[in-house]
């Protein structure tokens, strides 16, 4: 199985390959997730020339350490970086998006704001980028119904069943001390966020709530919202997450796509 030298120990990924490549993705997954429960979108996106790059965070899937003890954002953003680092080496000609998802979603925006040279763009689904009312930071349990993750049934029977993911947790204090710190740096910073980045999020996500995103998404003009009706918290994998996959592919592409203004340099 394939590990990488993390910040805190071996990290484990996965590689989805592209027959013809045009840019690479970067993924980091949600809190109680791996890189194995996105599949669907990695498969979907290799087929249209994505080159598709997932790691498990520490403490969570395949790779060591005490269940959903990820250590700090930090952390997690260096692990990220290294990734990317494996990524340009298996194919340097290619641009780089980071893609994340709820937490995941969080690392990725704080990514984007401390280097904004290593990617072209960014996607992040279910994004706290705003407080949540329901998380306690003085609760060290942290518990999630698993019917507010999504509308699909069978992603949730495999959620529920398999071994490497969860939904609760004792490390819940540490999960809201890393989103405050978060939060703090996103009310200093995101308004001056240059990169372009897709944020897709389910009108019912209760998780996340997504008027967080919407507050930003009025005042961040390289940020754009895709709303998706109906759909609640793992919008990645909902219902519709054949359409949701779609979008994703078509703006990742788009940063591939050189500007009129690099067409010109290149013309002379």
């Amino acid at each position: 199985m394939p590990f990488f030298d993390g910040v805190s120990g071996p990290i484990y990924y996965r590689h989805w390959a592209a027959e013809a490549p045009r840019v690479s993705v970067v993924f980091l997954h949600g809190y109680g997730e791996h890189s194995g429960l996105y599949h669907r979108l990695a498969d979907s996106l290799s087929s249209d020339g994505v080159e598709f790059w997932a790691l498990d965070h520490r403490g969570h899937g395949l790779s060591p350490g005490d269940r959903g003890n990820f250590g700090s954002f930090r952390e997690l953003g260096d692990d990220a970086a290294t990734l990317t680092s494996l990524a340009r080496s298996a194919a340097s000609e290619l641009p780089i998006v980071v893609v994340g998802h709820s937490l995941g979603a969080a690392v990725a925006t704080l990514a984007v704001l401390d280097a904004p040279d290593r990617y072209v763009g960014a996607v992040i689904s279910g994004a706290p980028l705003s407080p949540v009312p329901w998380l306690d930071p003085d609760a060290q349990q942290f518990e999630l119904d698993p019917s507010e993750l999504s509308n699909d049934p069978f992603y949730l029977d495999a959620l529920v069943n398999d071994p490497l993911a969860f939904v609760s947790s004792d490390a819940g204090a540490l999960l809201a001390q890393e989103l405050s710190r978060a939060w703090k740096r996103f009310d200093a910073d995101l308004i001056s966020l240059r990169l372009p980045v897709l944020a897709v999020h389910g009108t019912l996500d209760r998780v996340a709530p997504i008027e967080g995103v919407r507050r930003w998404a009025d005042v961040v003009p390289s940020l754009t919202l895709r709303e998706i009706a109906g759909a609640r918290h793992d919008v990645l994998n909902e219902t519709g997450h054949r359409r949701t996959a779609v979008a994703i592919a078509n703006f990742v592409v788009e940063q591939a796509e050189p500007t009129e203004e690099e067409d010109r340099a290149w013309l002379g």
